[in-house]
């Protein structure tokens, strides 16, 4: 299975110049934990809605975002995906193809696939009866 396949297409954004206020709204109004931050097309951040915890409603989102933003192409699998969040201990990862953001998968998308389970459950294995082993007897004590 591939990134492509589990991913979110719609993707918030913020500008790196948007107040922690504006970011929090959009948090509450999408029901959603990661943005990214883009400035002319190009990726330069992430925030989390943990990051703005305790943060001036004033302040600009470029004093919380994180900077360095691990991405991965939609091609990729999920193992290897898995490995990255886990690597590098984030939540999420900007999905882009051709230097475009297309998606992004966070944990919340792995964790619900994971949920579904199979739709083709292995087959019950036999259980083995070990043989009986006949009773000891017991030594008397008298």
């Amino acid at each position: 299975m591939r990134v492509r396949d589990v991913m979110s297409a719609k993707v918030k954004t913020v500008t790196p110049r948007e107040t922690v206020a504006d970011a929090k709204e959009l948090f509450r109004r999408f029901d959603i934990d990661q943005l990214v931050v883009e400035q002319h097309g190009t990726i330069v951040g992430i925030v989390g809605d943990g990051d703005l915890r305790g943060a001036p409603e004033e302040a600009e989102v470029n004093e919380f975002m994180i900077r360095h933003v691990t991405t991965i192409p939609p091609d990729a699998t999920l193992r290897k995906a898995a490995g990255m969040m886990t690597g590098h201990a984030v939540g999420s990862l900007p999905v882009v193809d051709g230097g475009k953001l297309i998606g992004i998968l966070t944990t919340a998308d792995l964790l619900t696939l994971l949920s579904k389970g199979s739709t083709h459950p292995a087959p019950a294995r036999e259980r083995q009866v070990l043989a009986r082993r006949p009773l000891r007897k017991r030594p008397s004590m008298f």
